[in-house]
C-alpha cells in the first residue's frame, strides 16, 4: 500500500471547518482535533483493513476523543480519504456523492 493517502477536494474544508468550530469551544482544541486527525490519516496506509466496510466500500476511522470519523476507501494500492465528519451529521449521502468522483 502507498505510504500517502490520497484526499477528496473538500477534506481540507472538512477539517478547516471542525478546526474552527473546535477552536470557538476551547483555545487549542481545534489544534488537538487536527493533530489527532492527522496522526490517525497518517496511519491508514498501515491499519486500511482493520476497519469494517459501512457505506459500499467506504470504512470509517474513529477519532479518540472527538466524535468525528475518517470516511475512505482502497482502491488498488491507495488509501483515499473522502471526508472526515462529525457523527451526528448524516453523511450517507454526502459520501456517497464524494465516491462518485472515484467510479
Amino acid at each position: 500500500m502507498k505510504a500517502r493517502p490520497e484526499f477528496h477536494p473538500l477534506v481540507r474544508f472538512d477539517l478547516l471547518e471542525s478546526f474552527v468550530w473546535y477552536e470557538a469551544e476551547q483555545p487549542d482544541l481545534g489544534g488537538r482535533f487536527i493533530r489527532r486527525a492527522s496522526d490517525r490519516i497518517d496511519r491508514l496506509p498501515k491499519e486500511a483493513f482493520f476497519y469494517q466496510p459501512r457505506l459500499s466500500d467506504i470504512r470509517r476511522a474513529n477519532l479518540r476523543s472527538f466524535r468525528h470519523g475518517i470516511f475512505y476507501f482502497v482502491h488498488a494500492d491507495t488509501v483515499i480519504v473522502l471526508g472526515v465528519l462529525h457523527a451526528a451529521r448524516d453523511s450517507q449521502s454526502e459520501l456517497l456523492r464524494r465516491r462518485d468522483l472515484y467510479d
